[in-house]
């Protein structure tokens, strides 16, 4: 375990494991990074580690086309990742244009279907993730590396639309040379269909794996939307994220529960809301920042969500939670947010008398990455 506290019962004690998988150029490995980084907790790239055993061999002399050589010498190789994320191979760290070049990628067949390296590499997984709240990303992650994990995700898009996406990075990267738009999406196809047929390691999606297209969808929007998924599952996780700007204080007993003391000097006023038609989930195109003191709200009745937009000069990346029952949200001045009714909605406040507001309007993409955590906890 790691170490921290956690609330709500049995249910919640697992360490909250999200696992990813998906076809060849879905952006696996982009969300996966975004999502541990947005949540805080590990990202295990396990794609890197058949990598970093490919480079490992074909720079020792390796007979590669000795399936039982490869095997043998892969399973002496301590591969995990540094404090950094960069995956090692008995300690040393293996650097990403290495492992990501054209003749590894050429070779990685070699370690990636063979079913004795992928014993050793998956045992490791396994270990690296034992105990701990993590992103795993790779081919298998849902049905081998983590078939228990909370969140499952077959990542997709369709073939042409990674096809795009692949000849852009290859584009901005000052590639030359470069396959038209046509061939690069038959790559895909075929390299789909070998995926599929694999006799190990074969992609498939899990039952219980929820199937996101992200088809016109930016890696923001996706990440959000990962992200509301995480929070059903464990509705504590992104109050971690998140907890420079909110504090959250929760009781299962009847009685009063002290959460927090205010920070201004005028007193503290009470009230309820109504939702207001900028403040329902259909309406909300700008975020309050509060200056001189504290804001406190529960729910009384229906549905709200609290929507974070951090504390810079103007709201930055959104984060949103469900107000839950028996919980006050108290959100600390100068954070950029908004409290989503749905109608019906009753909320209590109570906050600083001398607190002022001011209003920053949202860009186009963060209303779209709002509407991705809107989605996902006040379906239509």
């Amino acid at each position: 375990m790691d170490g921290m506290v956690r609330l709500g019962g049995p249910a919640m004690a697992r360490p909250l494991v999200i696992a990813i998988d998906g076809p060849a150029g879905a952006g696996k490995s982009t969300v996966a990074k975004r999502l541990a980084e947005r949540l805080g907790i590990l990202r295990l790239d396990t794609g890197a580690m058949y990598r970093a055993c490919t480079a490992w061999i074909l720079a020792h002399g390796v007979a590669r086309d000795d399936p039982q050589a490869v095997a043998a010498a892969v399973a002496a190789l301590r591969v995990d990742f540094d404090e950094q994320g960069r995956v090692q191979v008995n300690g040393e760290a293996q650097p990403e244009e290495l492992i990501r070049s054209p003749r590894v990628t050429a070779e990685i067949w070699r370690v990636a279907d063979n079913p004795a390296c992928r014993a050793h590499l998956v045992a490791q997984q396994r270990a690296i993730v034992a105990g701990r709240a993590a992103v795993v990303e790779g081919r298998d992650a849902t049905t081998v590396i983590c078939p228990e994990a909370q969140l499952k995700v077959y990542l997709d898009a369709s073939p042409a639309e990674r096809a795009r996406r692949r000849l852009a990075e290859w584009q901005a990267e000052g590639r030359r040379d470069l396959p038209d738009l046509a061939q690069v999406e038959a790559d895909i196809r075929a390299r789909d269909a070998r995926d599929r047929a694999r006799a190990v390691g074969a992609l498939t999606i899990a039952d219980d794996a929820l199937h996101l297209v992200s088809d016109g969808l930016s890696v923001e929007e996706v990440v959000a939307r990962l992200a509301a998924y995480a929070v059903q599952r464990n509705p504590f996780v992104l109050e971690r994220a998140v907890a420079d700007q909110v504090l959250v204080g929760r009781s299962r007993q009847a009685g009063y529960v002290r959460v927090a003391e205010g920070v201004g000097s005028h007193g503290w006023q009470l009230g309820l809301s109504n939702p207001s038609p900028d403040r329902m989930p259909d309406g909300v195109a700008d975020f309050t920042r509060n200056h001189g003191g504290r804001q406190a709200g529960t729910v009384l009745q229906g549905m709200a969500i609290l929507a974070l937009g951090g504390r810079g000069e103007d709201p930055g990346r959104i984060d949103a939670l469900p107000m839950l029952p028996q919980t006050w949200y108290i959100i600390e001045p100068g954070c950029w947010h908004a409290v989503i009714q749905e109608h019906g909605t009753i909320c209590a406040w109570a906050e600083d008398c001398g607190i002022r507001e001011e209003r920053r309007a949202l860009s186009a993409a963060q209303r779209r990455e709002l509407a991705q955590f809107l989605a996902v906890y006040l379906p239509k």
